[in-house]
Formats: C-alpha cells, sequence, structure tokens
C-alpha cells in the first residue's frame, strides 16, 4: 500500500498545530481541549516540528505543561505550506480536508480556494456514491450473502451523501475570515469572540 495519503495527513495535522501554535493554542493539553485533536495524533506532530526547526520549545507552565513557539522558519513554512495541499485537491478524509480549507484560510486569506476545495470535496463524495451503484452479479447467491452485500453496499451509498451534504454546509457555513464572532448553539446560546487566525509575534 502506498505511504503517500499517510505522509499527506501529516503534513496537513503539522501545518494546522503549527497554525494553531502561532494563534496560541500551544501546549498539548490546549491542541486537545480546544481543537479536538488528540494527544496521540499530535505529541507526535509537536517532535516533527521541533525537529524540523519550525517550533521552539517554551517553559513549562501550569501542571509542568510545555508551551511551544512558532519559530521564523516556521511561520515562512506556515505561510506557504498550505499551497500545495490545495493543489493536490480532496484526500476523501473529511478533518484532512476541512484542516486544509482551514489553512488556506487562515494562513492565506484565501477563502475563495478554501471554499472551492471543500465543495470539490463535496463532489469527490458524491462521485463516490455515485460509483458504487454498480454491483456484481449476485445471482444464486445465498440470500443471507446477497442482503448483507446489498445493505452494505446502501449503507456505504448514504453514508457517502451524507458526507457529501457534510461538505457542501461547511462550505456554505465557511467565513471571509477567521475574526468576529461565532454563534455556538445550545440553551444559552453564546456568542464566543474569535481572534486573529495568525498572530505576528514569535
Amino acid at each position: 500500500m502506498s505511504k503517500t495519503p499517510d505522509k499527506r495527513r501529516r503534513k496537513d495535522l503539522d501545518l494546522f498545530v503549527l497554525a494553531l501554535v502561532d494563534c496560541g493554542v500551544s501546549t498539548p493539553y490546549e491542541l486537545q481541549k480546544a481543537a479536538g485533536l488528540s494527544q496521540g495524533a499530535t505529541l507526535p506532530a509537536l517532535q516533527r516540528l521541533l525537529g524540523a526547526g519550525f517550533l521552539r520549545q517554551g517553559n513549562r507552565g501550569l501542571r509542568g505543561r510545555v508551551r511551544y513557539r512558532i519559530s521564523p522558519t516556521g511561520r515562512k513554512s506556515l505561510k506557504s505550506g498550505w499551497i500545495p495541499l490545495i493543489e493536490a485537491g480532496p484526500s476523501g478524509d473529511r478533518d484532512a480536508d476541512l484542516r486544509v480549507a482551514l489553512l488556506a484560510l487562515s494562513a492565506g486569506g484565501d477563502q475563495r480556494r478554501a471554499n472551492a476545495f471543500l465543495r470539490r470535496a463535496a463532489r469527490l463524495k458524491m462521485d463516490s456514491a455515485a460509483a458504487s451503484d454498480s454491483v456484481e452479479d449476485i445471482n444464486g447467491v445465498a440470500p443471507l450473502a446477497m442482503w448483507y452485500s446489498h445493505l452494505r453496499l446502501l449503507a456505504a451509498k448514504t453514508v457517502l451523501a451524507a458526507e457529501s451534504s457534510a461538505m457542501l454546509a461547511v462550505a456554505n457555513a465557511l467565513p471571509r475570515s477567521l475574526t468576529g464572532t461565532l454563534d455556538v448553539p445550545g440553551p444559552s446560546r453564546k456568542s464566543t469572540r474569535l481572534v486573529g487566525a495568525v498572530s505576528k509575534g514569535s
């Protein structure tokens, strides 16, 4: 199996973590609590970014948590690193594609390309659903096997169609920039103030 998809997911995750650190989300705990990224994914990413010289390790904060800060080399990589990911097109992985679109918006300020990327991701899902219409001849197959194959295919098509709709909804909800307020649905209807996506200081 090709390692390309894994390398690509690792690249978009590394850049996304770099962007989050640049925004001030700078400990593994904060990456988990604020962005929903597992420490199992972010700890190796932070080590790769440190090894590449894109991050610097700061002093330990509360409870011994290590804070990271972006280096000038890291900021330079962040500024243009999202472009090859956008140009390569969607991967089909929902979280990875969302990260790439948000990198285009936060690091590149390119809402148009981010939106187009998400729409391409939606089309990819819909094309996959359409392609799954082709079924091998199952005449003469035991009913249990036939129904399992049929219902499994139906479930896969339904999931792909739903994921396509979800990506279109995300494209429509994409803001022009990552500043302003975000209405959080729920009983309290809180508004959360969002800060600029990329800070200028290191």
